[in-house]
């Protein structure tokens, strides 16, 4: 199965079905010990996450990345706005003097189907912004989730 990026006025959609029951797909994304097995994008060669499953808690990713734009440490600071497991979670940006992350709103839904769960992520407040390398924000964030989500299948595939 593949996952399809798209956006759509100005959010970031990414949905994929994992052959996976619903209540494992929803703890990959919550337990500390299975994100940091799969988190972050294809450059990343580490994840050290801080979770609190509740509203209101962390949802924190520090990663170690390692690739042709360079190399170095990414944390993605985060609240937790939303927690109804299995069937959806919600996070905030809580780093406000980041200006790649400021006003982002990632929401993330499991819906049970046939062979398994789909998973329907929508990232929105991305900044139309250059980084550094001449590339967008969203573009980073697009391959960057595409690529989590390649990661997360072989995660719970194996």
């Amino acid at each position: 199965m593949s996952t399809e990026v798209k956006f759509e006025d100005g959010n970031l959609i990414v949905s994929r079905v994992f052959k996976a029951p619903r209540e494992s797909v929803f703890q990959a994304w919550v337990e500390t010990s299975q994100v940091e097995r799969w988190w972050g994008c294809a450059e990343c060669t580490a994840v050290k996450s801080e979770i609190e499953p509740k509203v209101g808690g962390k949802y924190n990713h520090h990663m170690t990345i390692d690739g042709p734009a360079g190399s170095g440490e990414v944390a993605g600071l985060a609240v937790l706005t939303q927690f109804d497991p299995p069937t959806r979670l919600a996070y905030t940006s809580a780093d406000k003097d980041d200006p790649y992350g400021a006003d982002m709103v990632v929401s993330v839904d499991f819906t049970e189907v046939d062979g398994g769960t789909l998973v329907r992520l929508v990232h929105a407040g991305i900044p139309d912004m250059l980084v550094p390398g001449d590339i967008t924000l969203r573009e980073i964030i697009r391959q960057g989730w595409s690529a989590a989500f390649g990661k997360l299948d072989q995660f719970l595939t194996a």
